[in-house]
Protein backbone atom coordinates (compact mmCIF):
# COMPACT_ATOMS: atom_id res chain seq x y z
CA UNK A 1 0.00 0.00 0.00
CA UNK A 2 1.43 3.35 -0.98
CA UNK A 3 2.10 6.18 1.36
CA UNK A 4 -0.60 8.37 -0.19
CA UNK A 5 -3.24 5.74 0.43
CA UNK A 6 -2.20 5.40 4.06
CA UNK A 7 -2.27 9.17 4.56
CA UNK A 8 -5.71 9.29 2.93
CA UNK A 9 -7.02 6.59 5.21
CA UNK A 10 -5.69 8.44 8.26
CA UNK A 11 -7.30 11.66 7.07
CA UNK A 12 -10.62 9.92 6.47
CA UNK A 13 -10.54 8.28 9.89
CA UNK A 14 -9.72 11.64 11.55
CA UNK A 15 -12.53 13.34 9.67
CA UNK A 16 -14.91 10.56 10.76
CA UNK A 17 -13.83 10.97 14.40
CA UNK A 18 -14.23 14.76 14.13
CA UNK A 19 -17.71 14.32 12.66
CA UNK A 20 -18.65 11.93 15.46
CA UNK A 21 -17.36 14.37 18.09
CA UNK A 22 -19.26 17.23 16.45
CA UNK A 23 -22.38 15.08 16.36
CA UNK A 24 -22.11 14.21 20.04
CA UNK A 25 -21.42 17.80 21.08
CA UNK A 26 -24.13 19.07 18.81
CA UNK A 27 -26.64 16.62 20.21
CA UNK A 28 -25.85 17.76 23.75
CA UNK A 29 -26.00 21.46 22.91
CA UNK A 30 -28.79 21.14 20.33
CA UNK A 31 -26.45 22.68 17.80
CA UNK A 32 -28.01 20.85 14.86
CA UNK A 33 -31.66 20.94 15.87
CA UNK A 34 -34.34 23.63 15.96
CA UNK A 35 -34.48 25.22 19.40
CA UNK A 36 -35.52 28.35 21.36
CA UNK A 37 -33.95 29.83 24.49
CA UNK A 38 -35.53 30.01 27.96
CA UNK A 39 -33.95 31.78 30.97
CA UNK A 40 -34.36 31.16 34.71
CA UNK A 41 -32.73 32.61 37.84
CA UNK A 42 -31.56 30.77 40.98
CA UNK A 43 -29.86 31.63 44.27
CA UNK A 44 -27.78 28.45 43.97
CA UNK A 45 -27.31 25.95 41.12
CA UNK A 46 -25.60 23.19 43.20
CA UNK A 47 -22.93 22.41 40.59
CA UNK A 48 -25.09 22.73 37.46
CA UNK A 49 -22.88 23.15 34.36
CA UNK A 50 -23.47 23.92 30.66
CA UNK A 51 -24.55 20.87 28.67
CA UNK A 52 -26.68 19.48 31.52
CA UNK A 53 -29.88 17.78 30.44
CA UNK A 54 -33.26 19.58 30.57
CA UNK A 55 -36.18 17.23 31.13
CA UNK A 56 -39.97 17.42 31.21
CA UNK A 57 -41.68 14.53 33.01
CA UNK A 58 -38.60 12.36 32.52
CA UNK A 59 -38.20 13.15 28.78
CA UNK A 60 -35.15 15.08 27.56
CA UNK A 61 -36.31 18.21 25.72
CA UNK A 62 -33.18 20.37 25.77
CA UNK A 63 -29.88 21.22 27.37
CA UNK A 64 -28.34 23.96 29.48
CA UNK A 65 -26.59 26.50 27.23
CA UNK A 66 -24.90 28.72 29.85
CA UNK A 67 -24.67 29.44 33.58
CA UNK A 68 -24.01 33.17 34.16
CA UNK A 69 -22.78 34.63 37.44
CA UNK A 70 -24.63 37.68 38.86
CA UNK A 71 -23.24 41.18 38.42
CA UNK A 72 -23.29 41.85 42.19
CA UNK A 73 -23.15 39.94 45.49
CA UNK A 74 -26.91 40.25 45.97
CA UNK A 75 -27.78 39.12 42.44
CA UNK A 76 -29.03 35.76 41.21
CA UNK A 77 -27.40 33.18 38.93
CA UNK A 78 -28.99 33.07 35.48
CA UNK A 79 -29.29 29.76 33.63
CA UNK A 80 -30.03 29.79 29.90
CA UNK A 81 -31.61 26.62 28.45
CA UNK A 82 -32.04 25.57 24.83
CA UNK A 83 -35.42 23.83 24.35
CA UNK A 84 -36.43 21.88 21.26
CA UNK A 85 -39.04 23.68 19.21
CA UNK A 86 -41.44 20.72 19.24
CA UNK A 87 -41.68 21.07 23.07
CA UNK A 88 -43.01 24.65 22.85
CA UNK A 89 -46.61 23.44 22.87
CA UNK A 90 -46.30 21.81 26.35
CA UNK A 91 -44.66 24.82 28.04
CA UNK A 92 -46.16 28.19 29.02
CA UNK A 93 -45.43 31.30 31.08
CA UNK A 94 -46.22 29.57 34.42
CA UNK A 95 -43.74 26.73 33.86
CA UNK A 96 -41.18 26.36 36.68
CA UNK A 97 -37.54 25.26 36.43
CA UNK A 98 -36.22 22.99 39.21
CA UNK A 99 -32.61 21.85 39.64
CA UNK A 100 -32.43 18.19 40.72
CA UNK A 101 -29.96 15.33 40.92
CA UNK A 102 -30.12 12.63 38.27
CA UNK A 103 -30.03 9.51 40.41
CA UNK A 104 -28.69 9.31 43.96
CA UNK A 105 -25.16 10.45 43.16
CA UNK A 106 -25.65 11.55 39.55
CA UNK A 107 -25.10 14.86 37.81
CA UNK A 108 -27.35 17.89 38.16
CA UNK A 109 -30.17 18.40 35.63
CA UNK A 110 -32.99 20.92 35.10
CA UNK A 111 -36.57 19.66 35.34
CA UNK A 112 -39.39 21.76 33.91
CA UNK A 113 -42.72 21.46 35.75
CA UNK A 114 -46.15 22.86 34.88
CA UNK A 115 -48.07 23.81 38.07
CA UNK A 116 -51.87 23.37 38.18
CA UNK A 117 -53.62 26.01 36.10
CA UNK A 118 -56.13 28.23 37.89
CA UNK A 119 -58.16 30.56 35.76
CA UNK A 120 -57.43 31.28 32.12
CA UNK A 121 -54.87 29.42 30.04
CA UNK A 122 -51.40 31.08 30.35
CA UNK A 123 -49.57 32.37 27.28
CA UNK A 124 -47.05 30.08 25.53
CA UNK A 125 -43.31 30.61 25.94
CA UNK A 126 -41.46 32.86 23.52
CA UNK A 127 -37.77 32.95 22.71
CA UNK A 128 -35.58 34.22 25.61
CA UNK A 129 -38.51 34.34 28.09
CA UNK A 130 -37.81 34.27 31.84
CA UNK A 131 -39.54 31.57 33.94
CA UNK A 132 -39.59 30.96 37.69
CA UNK A 133 -36.62 29.06 39.13
CA UNK A 134 -36.89 26.78 42.20
CA UNK A 135 -33.64 26.46 44.15
CA UNK A 136 -32.26 22.91 44.49
CA UNK A 137 -32.24 20.83 47.64
CA UNK A 138 -29.05 21.86 49.48
CA UNK A 139 -27.64 18.76 51.18
CA UNK A 140 -24.77 20.75 52.68
CA UNK A 141 -27.17 23.17 54.42
CA UNK A 142 -29.12 20.26 55.90
CA UNK A 143 -25.84 18.71 57.04
CA UNK A 144 -24.75 21.96 58.69
CA UNK A 145 -28.09 22.23 60.51
CA UNK A 146 -27.81 18.63 61.65
CA UNK A 147 -24.28 19.25 62.94
CA UNK A 148 -25.47 22.36 64.78
CA UNK A 149 -28.30 20.34 66.34
CA UNK A 150 -25.83 17.64 67.40
CA UNK A 151 -23.61 20.28 68.99
CA UNK A 152 -26.55 21.75 70.90
CA UNK A 153 -27.53 18.25 72.01
CA UNK A 154 -23.96 17.65 73.24
CA UNK A 155 -24.06 20.92 75.18
CA UNK A 156 -27.42 19.97 76.72
CA UNK A 157 -26.05 16.54 77.63
CA UNK A 158 -23.01 18.16 79.27
CA UNK A 159 -25.24 20.52 81.26
CA UNK A 160 -27.49 17.63 82.30
CA UNK A 161 -24.43 15.66 83.40
CA UNK A 162 -23.29 18.60 85.56
CA UNK A 163 -26.77 18.80 87.11
CA UNK A 164 -26.73 15.05 87.87
CA UNK A 165 -23.29 15.38 89.48
CA UNK A 166 -24.57 18.25 91.65
CA UNK A 167 -27.59 16.17 92.68
CA UNK A 168 -25.35 13.24 93.59
CA UNK A 169 -23.17 15.60 95.64
CA UNK A 170 -26.29 16.66 97.58
CA UNK A 171 -26.26 20.23 96.24
CA UNK A 172 -29.40 22.16 95.45
CA UNK A 173 -32.98 21.52 96.51
CA UNK A 174 -33.36 18.26 94.58
CA UNK A 175 -30.02 16.93 95.83
CA UNK A 176 -30.90 17.69 99.43
CA UNK A 177 -34.34 16.18 98.95
CA UNK A 178 -32.81 12.90 97.72
CA UNK A 179 -29.62 12.55 99.80
CA UNK A 180 -30.23 14.59 102.99
CA UNK A 181 -31.55 12.27 105.80
CA UNK A 182 -32.49 15.22 108.01
CA UNK A 183 -34.92 16.44 105.38
CA UNK A 184 -36.46 12.96 105.25
CA UNK A 185 -36.80 12.89 109.04
CA UNK A 186 -38.37 16.36 108.96
CA UNK A 187 -40.88 15.24 106.34
CA UNK A 188 -41.76 12.15 108.43
CA UNK A 189 -42.18 14.31 111.54
CA UNK A 190 -44.38 16.73 109.57
CA UNK A 191 -46.54 13.85 108.37
CA UNK A 192 -46.90 12.54 111.93
CA UNK A 193 -47.79 16.01 113.23
CA UNK A 194 -50.36 16.38 110.47
CA UNK A 195 -51.90 13.03 111.43
CA UNK A 196 -52.07 14.12 115.09
CA UNK A 197 -53.71 17.41 114.13
CA UNK A 198 -56.29 15.54 112.07
CA UNK A 199 -57.12 13.34 115.08
CA UNK A 200 -57.47 16.41 117.33
CA UNK A 201 -59.61 18.03 114.70
CA UNK A 202 -61.89 14.99 114.73
CA UNK A 203 -62.23 15.22 118.52
CA UNK A 204 -62.85 18.98 118.33
CA UNK A 205 -65.44 18.37 115.65
CA UNK A 206 -67.33 16.06 117.98
CA UNK A 207 -67.20 18.71 120.75
CA UNK A 208 -68.43 21.35 118.29
CA UNK A 209 -71.31 19.10 117.28
CA UNK A 210 -72.28 18.66 120.95
CA UNK A 211 -72.06 22.43 121.52
CA UNK A 212 -74.20 23.10 118.46
CA UNK A 213 -76.74 20.56 119.73
CA UNK A 214 -76.92 22.30 123.11
CA UNK A 215 -77.30 25.70 121.46
CA UNK A 216 -80.11 24.34 119.31
CA UNK A 217 -81.87 23.00 122.37
CA UNK A 218 -81.52 26.39 124.11
CA UNK A 219 -82.99 28.20 121.11
CA UNK A 220 -85.87 25.74 120.98
CA UNK A 221 -86.53 26.36 124.70
CA UNK A 222 -86.59 30.12 124.18
CA UNK A 223 -88.96 29.77 121.23
CA UNK A 224 -91.19 27.51 123.34
CA UNK A 225 -91.39 30.14 126.08
CA UNK A 226 -92.23 32.78 123.51
CA UNK A 227 -95.02 30.61 122.17
CA UNK A 228 -96.47 29.90 125.63
CA UNK A 229 -96.38 33.60 126.65
CA UNK A 230 -93.74 33.36 129.39
CA UNK A 231 -91.70 36.51 129.96
CA UNK A 232 -92.02 40.21 129.03
CA UNK A 233 -90.92 39.80 125.44
CA UNK A 234 -93.36 36.91 124.92
CA UNK A 235 -96.21 39.00 126.32
CA UNK A 236 -95.17 41.86 124.04
CA UNK A 237 -95.37 39.51 121.08
CA UNK A 238 -98.53 37.65 122.03
CA UNK A 239 -100.68 40.28 123.86
CA UNK A 240 -102.75 42.23 121.31
CA UNK A 241 -103.79 44.90 123.86
CA UNK A 242 -100.17 45.64 124.74
CA UNK A 243 -99.32 46.03 121.06
CA UNK A 244 -102.28 48.42 120.55
CA UNK A 245 -101.21 50.45 123.64
CA UNK A 246 -97.65 50.77 122.30
CA UNK A 247 -99.03 51.72 118.88
CA UNK A 248 -101.26 54.43 120.44
CA UNK A 249 -98.31 55.79 122.41
CA UNK A 250 -96.25 55.96 119.23
CA UNK A 251 -99.06 57.84 117.44
CA UNK A 252 -99.33 60.31 120.33
CA UNK A 253 -95.56 60.84 120.30
CA UNK A 254 -95.74 61.47 116.54
CA UNK A 255 -98.46 64.13 117.04
CA UNK A 256 -96.37 65.79 119.77
CA UNK A 257 -93.35 65.90 117.46
CA UNK A 258 -95.47 67.45 114.68
CA UNK A 259 -96.80 70.07 117.14
CA UNK A 260 -93.28 70.91 118.27
CA UNK A 261 -92.28 71.37 114.62
CA UNK A 262 -95.22 73.75 114.07
CA UNK A 263 -94.25 75.77 117.17
CA UNK A 264 -90.66 75.92 115.97
CA UNK A 265 -91.75 77.33 112.60
CA UNK A 266 -93.95 79.91 114.35
CA UNK A 267 -91.07 80.89 116.65
CA UNK A 268 -88.80 81.35 113.61
CA UNK A 269 -91.46 83.54 111.95
CA UNK A 270 -91.82 85.61 115.15
CA UNK A 271 -88.04 86.03 115.30
CA UNK A 272 -88.00 87.30 111.73
CA UNK A 273 -90.81 89.75 112.45
CA UNK A 274 -89.03 90.94 115.61
CA UNK A 275 -85.81 91.53 113.65
CA UNK A 276 -87.74 93.44 111.00
CA UNK A 277 -89.51 95.53 113.69
CA UNK A 278 -86.18 96.33 115.40
CA UNK A 279 -84.70 97.39 112.06
CA UNK A 280 -87.72 99.57 111.30
CA UNK A 281 -87.55 101.10 114.82
CA UNK A 282 -83.85 101.87 114.31
CA UNK A 283 -84.67 103.60 111.02
CA UNK A 284 -87.45 105.58 112.76
CA UNK A 285 -85.04 106.67 115.48
CA UNK A 286 -82.44 107.71 112.87
CA UNK A 287 -85.12 109.76 111.10
CA UNK A 288 -86.04 111.39 114.42
CA UNK A 289 -82.42 112.47 114.94
CA UNK A 290 -82.61 114.63 111.82
CA UNK A 291 -86.09 115.99 112.45
CA UNK A 292 -86.05 119.66 113.65
CA UNK A 293 -88.61 118.82 116.28
CA UNK A 294 -86.57 116.02 117.99
CA UNK A 295 -83.02 117.00 116.93
CA UNK A 296 -82.32 119.09 120.04
CA UNK A 297 -83.44 116.23 122.30
CA UNK A 298 -81.02 113.78 120.70
CA UNK A 299 -78.17 116.33 120.80
CA UNK A 300 -78.72 116.87 124.52
CA UNK A 301 -78.83 113.09 125.13
CA UNK A 302 -75.65 112.51 123.10
CA UNK A 303 -77.28 110.25 120.48
CA UNK A 304 -76.24 112.19 117.34
CA UNK A 305 -73.44 109.78 116.26
CA UNK A 306 -73.87 108.34 112.80
CA UNK A 307 -75.42 104.96 112.24
CA UNK A 308 -73.22 102.15 110.84
CA UNK A 309 -74.91 102.23 107.44
CA UNK A 310 -74.36 106.03 107.28
CA UNK A 311 -70.68 105.51 108.03
CA UNK A 312 -70.46 102.91 105.28
CA UNK A 313 -72.26 105.15 102.80
CA UNK A 314 -69.94 108.07 103.61
CA UNK A 315 -66.85 105.86 103.21
CA UNK A 316 -68.14 104.55 99.88
CA UNK A 317 -68.83 108.10 98.67
CA UNK A 318 -65.33 109.21 99.65
CA UNK A 319 -63.82 106.19 97.83
CA UNK A 320 -65.78 106.99 94.65
CA UNK A 321 -64.64 110.64 94.85
CA UNK A 322 -60.98 109.54 95.20
CA UNK A 323 -61.35 107.12 92.25
CA UNK A 324 -62.88 109.83 90.09
CA UNK A 325 -60.02 112.21 90.95
CA UNK A 326 -57.49 109.50 90.05
CA UNK A 327 -59.30 108.82 86.77
CA UNK A 328 -59.14 112.49 85.81
CA UNK A 329 -55.42 112.53 86.58
CA UNK A 330 -54.86 109.41 84.41
CA UNK A 331 -56.83 110.95 81.54
CA UNK A 332 -54.72 114.11 81.72
CA UNK A 333 -51.53 111.99 81.79
CA UNK A 334 -52.75 110.00 78.76
CA UNK A 335 -53.41 113.26 76.86
CA UNK A 336 -49.87 114.49 77.59
CA UNK A 337 -48.42 111.16 76.47
CA UNK A 338 -50.38 111.37 73.21
CA UNK A 339 -49.00 114.85 72.61
CA UNK A 340 -45.42 113.72 73.23
CA UNK A 341 -45.95 110.70 70.94
CA UNK A 342 -47.19 113.01 68.18
CA UNK A 343 -44.11 115.24 68.61
CA UNK A 344 -41.82 112.19 68.47
CA UNK A 345 -43.53 110.94 65.30
CA UNK A 346 -43.06 114.34 63.60
CA UNK A 347 -39.38 114.37 64.59
CA UNK A 348 -38.94 110.82 63.26
CA UNK A 349 -40.50 111.79 59.90
CA UNK A 350 -38.19 114.80 59.69
CA UNK A 351 -35.16 112.63 60.39
CA UNK A 352 -36.27 110.11 57.75
CA UNK A 353 -36.54 112.87 55.15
Amino acid sequence: MSTRIRVGLVVVICLGLLAAILFVVGSQTLLFSDRFLVRSQFNSVAGLSPGADVQFQGVSIGAVQSVTLPSGPEGMIEVTMGIRTRARSILHQDTQAQIKTQGLLGSMIVVLVNPPISGSEPAPLENNDLIVGIDPFDLFEITDKALASVQRFEQSATSFEIIVDDIRAGEGTLGKLIYDPELYNSMVATAQETERLMENLGNDAEALVMLATQATEGVESILGKLDTGSGTFAQLLNEADLYESVQASADTLQEIIIGIGTLTKRAEAMTEWASLGAFRFAELMEAGKHNWLFKRYFEERGFMEQAPFEVREQAIAESFAALETRRQELLALEARLDQRAAVLDSLQRQLDQ
